[in-house]
């Protein structure tokens, strides 16, 4: 089925701090609601129809919800080319894992697949000759036709013993980072905190915000090259005022969060734009938001592509080339 994409082309750097929230708080509302169960989606009318208001009283929280919007920021980062986080990744692929050309990132994570099925978009997002480095002698193992294999090794034990040794943990990849230029990609896992990285076969990258200045650095013992992002930062500053935002919308099922839930002026403009907008649909919400982005920040175009799932909505961020 032939689907309407919105492309979201990114022009500049991410400036003023309004603006800025308005670009993250869009991710992250945009990953509560892809990961929203998609039989609630369905009867509430679909992505299209349900408002920010139903979403506050439909989305359930999670152990692992923060981490959900943590992916979703840090891949749309990566594509959007984030000042902050594009040089670590770029770095690390080039330096540790000996890709070349533009670094990309796609989605992966199975258990974020809700409304959006992100299994099929992975697997659109890959050529027939794409491979998967594992950090192993050997000729790297093309990876395009086992996503699907992969999913089943998420949903079932005994399908995990049906993957080549060299990626038979890579089911628990939440990213695949690379380059589509070189056709070679990374397993990559994120995770809150450096204690929680676990090593699995086909992991190459482990993702964490840090605390300290640190830089990547090759664990051998994990065989996994560990990419810190800074706590500090501005990325994870931005993030997590951004997730309180949405946070606080999602609890008072879109009204206007009182005090002292929301007290920044800068996180209260968006707070307060977005409540007066509670009964619209989340996504022409979205779509709203664009022109208060930085000017050039992201420029909105559209596209007629097939999507090999179920003929959803999706979104596909462009990034700037430099």
């Amino acid at each position: 089925m032939s689907r309407k994409i919105s492309l979201q082309v990114q022009q500049e750097d991410v400036g003023e701090a309004v603006r800025a929230r308005y670009t993250m708080t869009s991710s992250i509302l945009r990953a509560m609601l892809y990961s929203t169960k998609a039989d609630i989606i369905s009867a509430l009318g679909g992505l299209e129809k349900i408002t920010l208001e139903q979403l506050g009283t439909v989305y359930k929280e999670g152990d692992g919800e923060f981490g959900i919007c943590f992916e979703y920021a840090v891949h749309d980062a990566v594509r959007a080319r984030d000042s902050t986080i594009y040089p670590i990744v770029e770095d690390v692929l080039d330096s540790f894992c000996r890709i070349r050309g533009t670094s990309e990132s796609i989605l992966f994570g199975i258990e974020k697949n809700g409304s959006l099925n992100i299994v099929e978009t992975a697997k659109n997002s890959l050529t027939d000759d794409a491979r998967v480095l594992v950090g192993k002698v050997g000729k790297p193992p093309k990876l395009k036709h086992r996503i699907a294999t992969l999913e089943r090794a998420f949903r079932s034990v005994k399908h995990r013993d049906r993957l080549p040794n060299c990626i038979s943990g890579l089911w628990k990849a939440d990213l695949f980072l690379g380059s589509p230029s070189s056709d070679q990609w990374v397993g990559t896992t994120l995770k809150l905190n450096k204690e929680e990285l676990e090593a699995a076969p086909g992991l190459r990258v482990g993702i964490y915000p840090s605390k300290t200045k640190e830089g990547p650095k090759q664990d051998s013992l994990k065989n996994m090259i560990l990419c810190p992002m800074p706590y500090r930062g501005d990325f994870m500053v931005l993030f997590q005022a951004s997730f309180n935002i949405a946070k606080q919308l999602m609890h008072s099922r879109g009204e206007m969060p009182k005090p002292p839930a929301i007290i920044y002026e800068d996180d209260l403009s968006v707070a307060e734009w977005l409540s007066a907008r509670r009964k619209f649909p989340v996504m022409g919400i979205l779509e709203a938001l664009h022109p208060l982005m930085q000017p050039g920040l992201i420029k909105a175009s559209d596209s007629k592509e097939s999507i090999a799932s179920s003929g959803i909505e999706a979104f596909a961020p462009i990034p700037l080339i430099l």
